[in-house]
């Protein structure tokens, strides 16, 4: 059997983390069942190891996700203009286009002054990467990114 690398897969909307957990979990249920089915009931003392060990990977796999999903908010540096928005980047939300697009629209709402909003811009210029955007909005208007 060929595994694909984590970095090869591509993320994919139609999933969660939750929905792939319970999954794993549903599958090494029944690869447990088909090895006690083969050796008449029983597990090898490797056999159970592997399996244990599989799972309280998941366990851990869970508890960090927890964790990233607590420190999500106190990560966010203070920002300038709080709108506590949160962004789906899986979604086509995560787009770079809406995202700018989305900041140039707080900033009309927002009414902010025209040395903050050249400010801004600058800053916006030199963002080249997409962290950049994404922490440039984040630092501006508190926006959370999950996915």
């Amino acid at each position: 059997m060929k595994y694909t690398h984590f970095d090869d897969i591509c993320p994919n909307h139609r999933t969660d983390f939750v929905m792939l957990y319970f999954a794993a979990c549903r599958s090494l249920r029944e690869l447990q069942a088909a090895i006690r089915r083969t050796n008449g009931g029983k597990l090898t003392c490797r056999q159970a190891w592997l399996l244990r060990r599989i799972q309280n990977k998941f366990v851990q796999m869970v508890a960090r996700h927890k964790a990233d999903q607590r420190n999500e908010m106190p990560t966010i540096p203070n920002a300038k203009y709080p709108t506590g928005i949160v962004i789906d980047l899986k979604s086509p939300q995560g787009n770079v286009f809406y995202l700018m697009g989305l900041a140039n629209r707080l900033i009309r709402e927002l009414d902010l002054s025209a040395e903050e909003i050249a400010e801004f811009k600058g800053e916006q210029a030199s963002a080249t990467t997409y962290q950049a955007h994404l922490n440039l909005l984040r630092k501006w208007f508190r926006i959370v990114f999950v996915g």
